[in-house]
């Protein structure tokens, strides 16, 4: 039952993503960061919690996650634009929407800003913020 309910919970922003593309409903980037960055942690502290094993915690939380890393690898770094795949390209994109506006921030920092590198910032976000609830969660 756990199990089950930690999936549920990671795959909220997946959902979420697709949810916002899709609609015409504007979605205003930093209240949805907030949200998101708060929520986020809090699926890793209740995963952090409940899971004996940190190894396995870990891999079920960010499971989710590092499936969408290994597609947009293979689809935006691997592959190029002639052999992408656009429903498979989506997914990852679909996934990290809700942070994109956290990265975007920090890439300004960078003197070379492109969509790879804002979507690769937004993963380490993702991961970052997982690991700080995880940790809460397992002391």
């Amino acid at each position: 039952m756990k199990y089950i309910l930690g999936l549920i919970l990671i795959v909220f922003p997946g959902i979420y993503g697709y949810l916002a593309h899709q609609s015409m409903i504007p979605f205003y980037p930093l209240i949805a960061q907030i949200v998101f960055l708060i929520y986020w942690l809090w699926v890793g502290y209740i995963i952090g919690r409940f899971s004996k094993s940190s190894m396995k915690g870990l891999l079920l939380g960010n499971s989710v996650w590092l499936i969408s890393l290994v597609l947009f690898i293979w689809q935006f770094v691997l592959t190029d634009e002639v052999g992408r795949l656009g429903s498979i390209a989506a997914i990852p994109q679909y996934y990290i929407l809700p942070f994109v506006w956290l990265a975007s921030k920090f890439a300004a920092l960078l003197t070379m800003i492109d969509g790879s590198t804002i979507i690769i910032l937004t993963f380490i976000c993702m991961l970052v913020v997982f690991v700080s609830g995880f940790r809460l969660g397992k002391k």
